[in-house]
């Protein structure tokens, strides 16, 4: 199976003609995103035209357009089967790490495989906290502990081609994008360890810590959103019934009849995308939601015998069950149509 190793470059240094060389000697395809560097990165590009096909943007558009224009241009141009895998330019991803994750991706093609740094001190400090807190917002957006959410070093079959055109996004929050599109619908991941590489301090990214950061993250909050704000209504729910006299159990049950529908058709809303139909998607949710429900009302009712407040009762079991209610979500709502 043919594989091709997709690198989007802006002002990039004279490594990326090594890699690229290197890369065709090994037998893999190469195709490089010129994302507008200009005049003065021009020789280096074509440099690298003796073994990669070379795009030319005229303009910078960021990495997720130039991702897209690359995808675009293997979708055009190479017949499947084949193999993507997604390398930066910058020179982090060494060759046996891309060999690596192309093998893996061979052997899964309907996985996303990413190449996973192991996250330690040894990083640049803002790599580090920027790796561990997205790692922890991940968690919550998408319902999954993964070892390295801002890995560049991805691969994936021909399969997955109209699912990575159809992700928003020009810059870097495309990657995040991917990501939590492709966890929500609970397609599989593969995770190969990969080097961990820093030249300089990682002083030849062109990653704009304040506006790149706020566009990743705000994708985590709109994932996030949906989960937390049902989480409050629920509890709001729950309190105000307490003070109209309602029993703990009734109150529990009633709050989350009325949460439920709304978390559900939010859900459904938010992610198209993965849209399958809406009566079997809603019978699989509220089928699981009310053994969820019946867990919940049970431990709140427990918690409230031992003595605890009911609405510190409800919250900390929300908190206790937020992860299994949110695999119900991800396993039995999402199913990405393949």
């Amino acid at each position: 199976m043919e594989k091709i190793v997709l690198i989007p470059a802006y002002k990039p240094e004279n490594k990326l003609t090594s890699l690229a060389e290197k890369l065709s000697e090994n037998g893999l395809r190469v195709v490089i995103v010129d994302d507008g560097s200009g005049m003065s990165f021009r020789s280096i590009f074509d440099d690298s035209e003796n073994c990669a096909e070379v795009i030319r943007c005229e303009e910078n558009g960021g990495k997720g357009r130039a991702l897209k224009r690359g995808l675009e241009y293997i979708k055009e141009r190479f017949t499947p089967p084949y193999i993507i895998v997604t390398a930066d330019a910058d020179g982090q991803h060494k060759l046996p790490d891309i060999l690596n994750a192309a093998e893996a991706a061979e052997k899964n093609p309907d996985s996303l495989v990413l190449g996973a740094r192991t996250i330690s001190r040894d990083m640049p400090t803002r790599n580090w906290f920027g790796n561990l807190y997205t790692r922890i917002a991940f968690l919550f957006a998408a319902g999954r502990l993964l070892g390295d959410t801002q890995t560049g070093l991805r691969g994936f079959s021909d399969r997955m081609l109209p699912f990575m055109l159809g992700v928003k996004g020009s810059r870097y929050e495309y990657e995040m994008n991917v990501l939590l599109h492709w966890a929500r619908s609970n397609s599989p991941i593969e995770e190969v360890a990969i080097s961990t590489v820093y030249e300089d301090g990682n002083s030849t990214s062109h990653f704009k810590v304040i506006r790149d950061s706020v566009n990743i993250y705000w994708q985590l909050v709109k994932f996030s959103a949906t989960a937390f704000l049902s989480f409050a209504l629920d509890v709001a729910l729950f309190a105000a019934l307490l003070c109209f006299g309602l029993p703990v159990v009734w109150a529990n049950i009633a709050a989350r009849l009325v949460a439920a529908p709304l978390n559900f058709t939010a859900l459904k809303l938010s992610d198209r995308r993965h849209r399958t139909d809406t009566t079997l998607s809603a019978a699989r949710y509220f089928a699981l939601a009310a053994a969820v429900l019946a867990l919940n009302t049970l431990i709140v009712w427990w918690l409230c015998s031992l003595g605890m407040g009911a609405v510190g009762a409800k919250v900390l079991t929300d908190i206790i069950l937020f992860f299994m209610s949110f695999e119900v979500e991800r396993k039995f709502m999402y199913r990405l149509k393949r």
